[in-house]
């Protein structure tokens, strides 16, 4: 056959890829098919790794393409020289293959890598590499052979686990690597014996065990073996020789295999040292209890005694609780008297009560460390009910650095303390109580159930939150709280209550008319006691009733008396916490501290802290910790588990009830509320899209505290806008007043209905001038008067009003949101119309609990007039996505100032046809 052509190659070993390249004389696509006709291994050339115009073939490709027999009968290929000396290498490699004349490389393994190595015949060392890569490239590229490589890797994990200290000799590997069959008749092992009764020595024991009949034999250095085991005494020196290279503290001074062990060499041995005998294949026979007690930890838990007694004057959650510390280990539980003796015996392993157990040095000391920080620190009542109210996970002792030692010591109550905690999270438990005869009136049950409350924290010293809805009796249950108080329990300390001035008549009539019995003193007004008479005059009264604005400008006088109770009326009061009258009202000293509130959180997180810090400091942590532990996650990660701890910390000091419960069953009539939608009139429109150009073109250059600043001034007044044009330009004699006003003609419509039915309604602004300017309108359209109570109105004036229309004799009432939201009894109107929008639902709900509440006895219709196409529309969307704020954490409104320019556009903009003719 005529030949086609010569085929020139070339090869060269690559020792950083560890691959041999051969490159062709020919195109690659020519020479290739040629070159690898006979090569089964790649398929004749099929499966080959290229690199540009080259092949690479790996150590075991190579070994079996330069083995083989070359001859083509297409071409005629020209071997290099280095070609030549691989084919003569190869060739002499694949014979000691074939001929199964290989075995595995000691030095190899010695120097941390696995290899092969010929038993006949002595390779240069880069035939020595490429047999050794050759055929562990050939365990991984054949699929049965590899099958068959795993399993001898995972009986023998030394063949690829890096060389150890216990392998004596090349001998010595081949039989654990199972190569060599290891032909000693027994076994030898490590045994470790407890000491004998009132020795403290640790024994060890060699122990051989037949390899033909299993049975086990210990072994002394004086004892003799059988006849047929002499030759092999050598196994055993060898073992020992493994043993104390692998745990030196087995070696004595002498360099021989230590017979006794103290206690700390067993204690090493047995937490280190044996786990390094057991990775190495030693066989070890351990005390039968040392798995137990090696998974076994010592546990510290402090186990709380009673509930301090009451009357005493540290009584409150910061009160400090005794406790008797208690040890537990492996079953075995210790008295702090117990713990101490054996600590004093500086032993690692003791028995105690027939039972070992460990005593882990670093981990005593680190206890020992923890137990002096919570003596120094105390254990108090807080402390307990933080991990009882949340409940959680049991830890063991991982540092003494934490805030307070107690939050990693489980704590193990009394029945006492138990039933404590029980009638703190469920009221239903809570004793019962008589009301006093003195008391002129009926509580309903829940009413009653609410006065045993607070009592009930009153023994204890915690201070009480009565958040329950507006309108459900806040008041009465805290006057019959008083005349409870002092008439059963002989408080001779009177009482302070403070609120806002709108309501200092109602609470006057309110303690009058429920609790005649208690002599009462309102402190107000330019003539109100001062210095020595003001002492003598209060601690004269059963109730002394004051401001909040007069709690920060007397508290001079108010701070002499250690008060019987301190009782916050509309506690939101002091929800900024940095105020003057906030931090005065919390230095006041009380026997106990009541908040009443209906919205305990209106807005932000840190108002309930505030709140929580007047009735018992300190026990959400400092501000800075609570906004770092529930603030920050709340409100800005929206982090469900953290909403669920914060409730659960404040539900036992926290009671609300609202209107629907079952529990209350007031029976009172439905509340109907309807949105009352009104375009803007063209005047309004133009205004309105004014004002939003020119402030976005202003915020354009603003950033910071100035921007903040304008939107916010830009919200006030498109809402201004909204209700009438004169009230945004502040005319002081506006023409047109109808006209110009779709919400002022809306506002006329529903009076007149009003009217005409012969019902009585509430009608809240947030503006003065607009309240003069309705209050103006009404008179003049219907012919007769029109109260209207704003921040101007006197106290006398404000409850002669109040009078008149409950009694009939006024049927419209304008009241502004902030003087007339909360604390007003109002029950003879059964509408509420929200002229103006209060971005809050919150605030709202109480300005329409004023009707809606205890008393009322016919349908509340709620009416909220609403400016289309405007932020009214678009913020009352938002609201109806809000949940009750005391029900569910929300942000607060001020993230409007947060928008960008670009939503704020978006928020802002109004349709083009906003009204008649725009």
């Amino acid at each position: 056959m005529v030949k086609l052509g010569t085929v020139k190659i070339e090869s060269q070993w690559l020792d950083d890829e560890q691959r041999f390249l051969l490159r062709g004389s020919t195109s690659l696509e020519k020479w290739r098919p040629l070159a690898f006709a006979w090569h089964k291994e790649s398929f004749y050339g099929t499966f080959l790794q290229t690199k540009e115009d080259a092949i690479l073939l790996s150590p075991w490709q190579a070994l079996t393409f330069f083995a083989s027999d070359s001859e083509n009968a297409f071409a005629q290929i020209e071997w290099d020289e280095a070609s030549r000396h691989y084919q003569h290498l190869a060739q002499t490699i694949m014979n000691e293959i074939r001929s199964l004349r290989f075995m595995p490389d000691f030095s190899a393994w010695k120097n941390g890598a696995f290899g092969w190595k010929a038993t006949d015949v002595s390779f240069d060392p880069f035939a020595e590499t490429w047999l050794s890569l050759a055929l562990n490239d050939w365990l991984t590229q054949d699929g049965e052979l590899q099958e068959v490589w795993q399993d001898i890797v995972k009986t023998y994990p030394i063949i690829n686990s890096g060389p150890h200290p216990w392998v004596v000799d090349e001998d010595d590997w081949l039989c654990k690597i199972g190569w060599k069959e290891d032909d000693t008749p027994f076994t030898v092992a490590f045994r470790l014996a407890e000491p004998n009764e009132g020795d403290n020595q640790w024994h060890l024991r060699t122990m051989l065990c037949s390899k033909n009949s299993g049975e086990w034999m210990a072994f002394e250095e004086n004892d003799s073996l059988p006849d047929e085991w002499m030759a092999y005494t050598s196994a055993i020196e060898r073992e020992h020789q493994i043993w104390m290279t692998l745990a030196p503290l087995l070696k004595d001074a002498s360099g021989n295999l230590r017979r006794t062990l103290t206690d700390e060499q067993a204690w090493l041995f047995l937490t280190s040292a044996s786990e390094e005998l057991l990775k190495a294949g030693v066989r070890i026979f351990l005390p039968s209890w040392w798995e137990s007690v090696k998974s076994s930890r010592l546990t510290v838990k402090a186990k709380v005694k009673s509930v301090p007694k009451t009357g005493s004057a540290l009584l409150g959650l910061n009160a400090l609780v005794d406790f008797d510390w208690r040890f537990a280990t492996n079953g075995v539980e210790l008295s702090e008297e117990e713990f101490n003796e054996l600590v004093a015996q500086k032993r690692h392993l003791v028995q105690i009560r027939g039972q070992w157990v460990q005593l882990d040095p670093a981990f005593i000391q680190q206890i020992q460390t923890l137990m002096k920080k919570a003596k120094k620190e105390g254990l108090r009542i807080r402390d307990v009910l933080e991990q009882e109210l949340l409940q959680k996970a049991e830890k063991h002792v991982l540092a003494a650095e934490e805030t307070h030692p107690f939050e990693l010591i489980p704590l193990e109550l009394n029945r006492s303390f138990k039933t404590f905690v029980r009638q703190l999270t469920e009221i239903e438990r809570i004793p019962s109580i008589e009301i006093p005869a003195g008391f002129c009136g009926t509580l309903r049950p829940y009413q009653k159930q609410g006065v045993e409350w607070l009592v009930f924290l009153r023994r204890f010293g915690l201070g009480a939150c009565l958040a329950d809805d507006m309108g459900l009796g806040k008041t009465v249950q805290m006057i019959a709280y008083f005349l409870y108080v002092k008439e059963q329990k002989k408080e001779q300390q009177p009482f302070l209550l403070i609120c806002p001035t709108s309501v200092l008549g109602n609470w006057q009539k309110e303690l009058a008319k429920f609790a005649p019995s208690l002599n009462i003193y309102v402190h107000y007004g330019t003539n109100r006691a001062k210095e020595e008479t003001f002492l003598s005059t209060a601690m004269q009264a059963d109730v002394v009733i004051t401001s909040y604005s007069l709690a920060h400008l007397d508290f001079h006088e108010l701070s002499q008396i250690q008060w019987g109770a301190i009782c916050l009326d509309e506690a939101q009061n002091i929800k900024n916490a940095h105020t003057k009258q906030a931090k005065a009202i919390r230095k006041l000293e009380g026997a106990h501290k009541v908040a009443l509130t209906g919205t305990p959180l209106e807005n932000r997180l840190s108002e309930l802290w505030s709140i929580f810090d007047f009735m018992n400091p300190g026990y959400l942590g400092s501000l800075t910790k609570f906004q770092r532990r529930f603030v920050t996650p709340i409100e800005k990660e929206r982090d469900q588990e953290k909403v669920a701890e914060l409730q659960k910390l404040i539900r036992p000091f926290l009671l609300r009830r609202t209107k629907t419960d079952e529990a209350v069953a007031l029976n009172l009539p439905d509340k109907l509320e309807q949105k009352e939608y009104c375009p803007l009139t063209t005047e309004q429109a133009s205004l309105y899209k004014e004002l939003v150009q020119d402030t976005l073109s202003r915020l354009e250059t603003l950033t910071g505290f100035e921007r903040r600043g304008l939107i916010l001034q830009m919200l006030n007044r498109l809402k201004q806008l909204c209700n009438h044009p004169a009230l945004y330009l502040k005319e002081s004699e506006p023409n047109n007043i109808v006209e110009r006003s779709y919400k002022l003609e809306k506002l006329l419509q529903l009076v007149g209905q009003i009217q005409a039915n012969g019902e009585s309604c509430l009608i809240f602004t947030q503006y003065l001038q607009m309240g003069e300017m309705i209050q103006q309108l009404l008179e003049s359209t219907f012919k007769e008067s029109v109260l209207f109570l704003n921040g101007r109105t006197s106290k006398t004036e404000r409850d002669r009003m109040i009078e008149q229309f409950q009694a009939g004799e006024f049927r419209i009432f304008i009241l502004s949101i902030k003087a007339g939201g909360t604390g007003l009894n109002l029950t003879a109107a059964n509408h509420v119309i929200h002229f103006d929008r209060w971005w809050n639902p919150a605030v709202e709900n109480q300005a329409t609990d004023r009707a809606y509440r205890i008393g009322q006895k016919k349908l509340v219709h709620v009416h909220k007039l609403i400016t289309l196409g405007t932020l009214e529309e678009k913020i009352d969307e938002m609201i109806e996505r809000k949940q009750s704020l005391n029900e569910q954490i929300i942000q607060s409104d001020s993230w409007m100032t947060e928008l960008s320019n670009e939503e704020l556009r978006e928020l802002l903009a109004i349709p083009s046809k906003s009204g008649k003719g725009a």
